[in-house]
């Protein structure tokens, strides 16, 4: 199949414009080290074992928390729901004024490893570092579970063609 003209060798800008072709949810993971927490929005993130329970993401390793993360050996993950659209920016980077601190004037509670959790998630993980893999730019971060909670009267956030989006159900209609 053609798009956009003759089909040939995929540079970082085709990638990027295939990628966006591909809907995702979206996720805030979170790591608490000595005293600091950080966070950044993640949507390359998914199942990888139901038993036991894996999970896999992916994080450049010119972030802090790649450095975090491989120092503490654990994580979180918060699913964002529809209504948290102003979170899933804020851990983006969209907000220059919360760079230094993206959990400021936010409600959070911690996991067992001491993890932040977003409050009014629509579900989360607390995850130990079993593998981290360097890829190229980023490192691939697999996570054994060792506990999570869900809500099911919420809907995802998702993230399609560059753009924020809602979860709407074909099956209804």
């Amino acid at each position: 199949m053609k798009q956009g003209g003759a089909m040939s060798q995929v540079d970082g800008q085709s990638f990027k414009n295939i990628l966006a072709c591909w809907t995702a949810g979206i996720t805030v993971v979170s790591v608490a080290s000595r005293g600091d927490w950080q966070a950044i929005t993640v949507n390359s993130f998914a199942s990888v074992s139901m038993q036991p329970p894996f999970i896999v993401l992916n994080i450049a390793n010119r972030l802090d928390i790649a450095a975090y993360i491989r120092r503490e050996k654990h994580f979180a993950i918060s699913i964002l729901s529809d209504q948290q659209l102003e979170l899933g920016k804020r851990f983006a980077g969209y907000y220059d004024h919360l760079r230094e601190n993206r959990f400021e004037g936010l409600d959070c509670e911690t996991s067992a490893l001491g993890d932040p959790i977003i409050d009014e998630s629509m579900a989360w993980l607390s995850c130990e570092l079993q593998q981290r893999i360097d890829v190229g730019e980023n490192s691939m971060i697999l996570g054994k579970v060792v506990e999570g909670g869900w809500t099911d009267d919420k809907l995802p956030l998702l993230y399609h063609n560059r753009q924020w989006g809602v979860f709407q159900s074909q099956e209804d209609k």
